[in-house]
């Protein structure tokens, strides 16, 4: 799907999805060559997908060509060069090896997140809850994140790399905070911000506590984002957003706002992860509990690093918290 002359949305109906949005998947596309922004899941029909929408592109000609020759006839398909990862979690890099393998690209990846994508049996986070009672979508997203750890890098960017694609530049933005490498890419030629999982299209994206997120570095990577004069911006998840500057905003805001609701809570006397869940969060699906009690212990960290707020005793969800 056609979003403007460069970038294109490539969706794939996947067997399940354990979050309310899949993953997006984009193609920039120029002069008969492209790059794709995430690799979505490595199932066989998320794979043929992309595959197929790439042997529709238009190519360069036979005698400029060069490098895979996946999509069939001489000089047909778009010779897609790099694969870039916003970040390691498996809906974004999963299918990013059996992708590499069909077209010769090579991934790209911000050293900050080789480790991550490499360790798939750490105990790292996922953005979702998946069900207990649901056994066979853990070990699904235990095969796709073991999938994902193949997608060795053959780049590693870092913030300020440019990544070019036909006569078009993208420019590589270091967004911390979601995870500790994570990416947006911002195209000059059009005005595009690709923000994998640091903005989504709808609703607000899991930030846990150091290590395996800083929801301070997440809000500065926010306001950084404003710098940029973005006309549309390209989710990880869920829909296209057009009001690129006030939706930044709004996610700033949000932020805030938590923060103020949880200082309320310290204040109140209500100093713990579980008093601060119920107050909180007080009609929140018993699901999305794990999440929430993330976000919280996610904020209680950047307060007590910038001394607004003290640990009165215990350990990570039982410390009980007081104002600094």
């Amino acid at each position: 799907m056609e979003l403007t002359p460069r970038v294109h949305s490539i969706p794939a109906n996947v067997p399940f999805y354990t979050g309310p949005l899949a993953p997006n998947v984009y193609l920039v596309a120029d002069g008969g060559q492209g790059a794709l922004i995430d690799a979505g899941f490595p199932d066989d029909a998320s794979i043929r997908a992309r595959l197929d929408y790439l042997r529709s592109m238009p190519g360069p000609s036979t005698s400029a060509r060069g490098g895979s020759a996946y999509g069939g006839g001489s000089g047909q398909a778009l010779r897609l060069a790099d694969i870039i990862l916003t970040h390691h979690h498996f809906d974004h890099s999963g299918g990013a090896q059996r992708l590499r393998e069909a077209t010769g690209a090579r991934i790209c990846l911000h050293r900050q997140e080789e480790r991550l994508l490499a360790d798939w049996q750490a105990d790292a986070p996922l953005d979702v809850e998946l069900p207990p009672e649901r056994r066979e979508m853990a070990e699904m997203a235990r095969a796709w994140r073991q999938a994902a750890a193949q997608a060795t890098p053959d780049r590693l960017v870092e913030d300020g790399d440019t990544i070019r694609v036909g006569e078009a530049t993208m420019e590589v933005i270091h967004t911390p905070g979601h995870t500790a490498g994570s990416i947006c890419l911002y195209l000059r030629e059009e005005g595009v911000l690709f923000a994998g999982d640091t903005v989504l299209g709808l609703g607000t994206v899991a930030v846990m506590p150091p290590p395996h997120g800083d929801m301070g570095q997440y809000i500065r990577s926010l306001e950084r984002l404003k710098g940029y004069p973005a006309t549309l911006l390209c989710p990880g998840h869920g829909p296209l957003v057009r009001d690129v500057g006030r939706k930044l905003q709004e996610l700033i805001d949000h932020r805030h706002q938590r923060e103020e609701q949880v200082l309320a809570a310290v204040a109140g006397g209500r100093g713990t992860v579980r008093a601060m869940l119920a107050e909180i969060y007080p009609e929140l699906d018993s699901r999305l509990e794990g999440m929430a009690r993330g976000q919280l212990l996610a904020h209680l960290a950047k307060l007590e690093g910038e001394g607004r707020v003290v640990r009165q005793g215990g350990e990570g969800e039982e410390a009980v918290w007081g104002l600094g």
